[in-house]
């Protein structure tokens, strides 16, 4: 008779997604090693938003603002409401000196969440810290 199947999951997490595994990367603050994890996901997956954004994510703490903007461009073609990736996208504008373009997104997510939203927040913030910086 064979033994029963364990419920446990391994410490290993080899039955996490790759998704699942790139979060918790990205969670560590490890993201060059949660990119190409990512990658996997959304050449499996291409119609995911959310996975193109957190590779834009991914790829924008790696330090590669170019291919950072590319994917969430592609997260935004997918879903034009997707309140992470314009966050995020609003972020990189902001690192990479573009202010009047993260102003514009932050008008965008105003629009979608009128009353408020995680995004909405992050992103007001990090256009104050920006403006405070300036100074």
């Amino acid at each position: 008779m064979a033994p029963a199947p364990s419920t446990e999951e391994p410490a290993d997490g080899a039955k996490m997604s790759d998704y699942d595994r790139a979060m918790a990367l990205i969670d560590d603050e490890r993201y060059a090693e949660a990119v190409p994890l990512l990658q996997a996901v959304v050449k499996r997956a291409p119609k995911n938003a959310d996975a193109w954004s957190q590779l834009g994510f991914a790829s924008r703490k790696s330090g590669n603002w170019k291919e950072g903007e590319g994917f969430y461009a592609k997260a935004l073609a997918l879903d034009p409401n997707h309140q992470e990736a314009m966050e995020y996208l609003g972020e990189l504008y902001l690192e990479t000196g573009r202010p009047e373009q993260a102003a514009a997104l932050l008008a965008r997510l105003v629009k979608l969440c009128p009353d408020g939203c995680e995004a909405r927040s992050e992103l007001e913030e990090a256009i104050e810290e920006h403006a405070r910086s300036r100074k």
